[in-house]
């Protein structure tokens, strides 16, 4: 697997989240969808033991608007020992409109002597719901091998563009100008802002990550960004101020209690399952963060997989 591309675009048609157009080159493979009623599971498939020197993967994955969709993939990913070279991979998301997607691949296991890095980019819609989830393990550890691989670089970074309600009270105030003046109206862009940005580095020579402060005795990580759908709450209030800061506040607000009862539920999840291992949960610029320190990967994958549950409640 040298260079290997996967695309992936869904669209809402008939009642179903349905595969819009698909591309993939060897050692990817996609599975026939698991459909249950507008929701749809896909599973992405790499035909091969694992990453090794030289491998490049490259993801783009395109929600439409109204689409249902949950990205896994078929097992743990492993990134094989990769000698004086490494792999990489990137990660392009985008979702639209009111689509509800969340990505939830299986665990990284990272091998003695492996160098690999991931890069993630997601832009996504004001009134998306959007999940972001992945762990990584300190290594082999049912083989007793921690902490032996070279470097493992991950990075994650989340654009939300502006909302729609707030465009258009920005849009009418830029008309209303216009019509006073002459000459052409003034163009009003969308506006996108950085919601989430996120660094793992392991670089166990020049780290070590059994100390206080670091992963100590845990063996896995895992980090979730959550997105919740933006709207207006006063839409339908015909007294309510339309102009473009005050709806833009009213969106904030009611975004911001959102997030903060999800964060009640999550802490609230963790108790009553009782969660073995270290975990935070925090909003950001805009959405959720929960990051989390386990001994085992099903212990993380399974605490993340209810909160995008929580998150989607489908």
């Amino acid at each position: 697997m040298p260079s290997s591309t996967f695309r992936l675009s869904t669209a809402f048609r008939h009642g179903r989240t349905k595969i819009d157009d698909v591309y993939f080159e060897a050692p990817f493979k996609l599975m026939t969808p698991f459909t249950n009623g507008k929701h749809s599971d896909f599973i992405v498939m790499l035909a091969s033991p694992g990453f090794l020197k030289g491998d490049e993967a490259h993801i783009a994955i395109d929600f439409g608007p109204g689409t249902d969709s949950t990205i896994k993939t078929q097992s743990y990913e492993k990134v094989l020992n990769t000698g004086d070279g490494s792999a990489s991979r990137t990660i392009d998301l985008t979702v639209q409109g009111d689509a509800k997607a969340v990505f939830l691949p299986f665990p990284v296991i990272p091998f003695q002597g492996s160098s690999f890095e991931n890069h993630t980019s997601a832009h996504i819609a004001a009134e998306s719901t959007f999940v972001y989830a992945d762990v990584v393990t300190c290594g082999r550890v049912g083989m007793d091998e921690r902490w032996a691989m070279r470097r493992f670089a991950n990075r994650l970074r989340v654009v939300v563009d502006e909302p729609t309600a707030v465009a258009a009270a920005a849009d009418s105030s830029a008309g209303d100008a216009a019509s006073c003046r002459r000459g052409r109206p003034p163009k009003v862009e969308s506006h996108a802002r950085l919601a989430f940005a996120d660094r793992l580095l392991l670089e166990p020579a020049s780290f070590d990550y059994t100390e206080m402060g670091m992963w100590r005795s845990f063996t896995h990580c895992g980090v979730l960004y959550a997105h919740l759908p933006e709207i207006d709450p006063a839409a339908a209030d015909m007294d309510a101020d339309t102009s473009s800061a005050a709806v833009a506040a009213r969106i904030e607000q009611a975004r911001i209690a959102a997030e903060d009862a999800l964060i009640d539920r999550i802490r609230s999840h963790a108790d009553s399952v009782g969660f073995t291992g270290e975990l935070g949960v925090s909003r950001a610029i805009n959405g959720v963060c929960v990051r989390l320190l386990t001994t085992r990967g099903d212990d993380a994958f399974d605490f993340i997989k209810d909160v995008a549950d929580m998150v989607t409640e489908r």
